[in-house]
């Protein structure tokens, strides 16, 4: 059995006023400082039908997340040039609950530097991401 789109999965309560999506697409906002592994999930992400903001460092991630009013989800690595993912998350967090966050780490200490939020261990299958974001975006 073939999982759903990801874009099939939205909650109605992350749909425009009016409950149609047409001309609608979700909005991801993704943050890694290795290029390779953000066109990756840039390319992956857009190749489904999300809109993507790609930044580089927590200042870049701030910045992109003020320009939008409605993300359906933030991922991040944890290591960025100017602080850590975690940090960014909780920044998130206090800008608005509602947005929801996956952080990634390629780090031994995965488990304990993520502790306490959703995280993806680098490396991991494009399926697993997929599984989880629509997880995520599906609350």
């Amino acid at each position: 059995m073939r999982p759903a789109p990801l874009r099939e999965k939205l909650p109605e309560h992350s749909l425009p006023a009016g409950g149609s999506s047409t001309g609608w697409w979700p909005t991801l906002l993704v943050v890694d400082q290795d290029p390779e592994m953000l066109r990756t999930l840039v390319c992956y992400f857009e190749q489904r039908g999300f809109h993507v903001a790609a930044g580089t460092s927590m200042a870049e991630a701030k910045a992109f997340f003020h320009r939008h009013k409605s993300w359906a989800l933030v991922i991040s690595d944890y290591h960025l040039p100017d602080g850590t993912g975690l940090e960014l998350c909780c920044w998130v967090r206090d800008q608005t609950r509602a947005t929801p966050f996956l952080l990634m780490s390629g780090s031994p200490q995965c488990a304990a530097l993520c502790a306490g939020t959703e995280y993806l261990a680098k490396p991991f299958a494009l399926d697993v991401l997929a599984t989880r974001v629509r997880s995520l975006v599906g609350r």
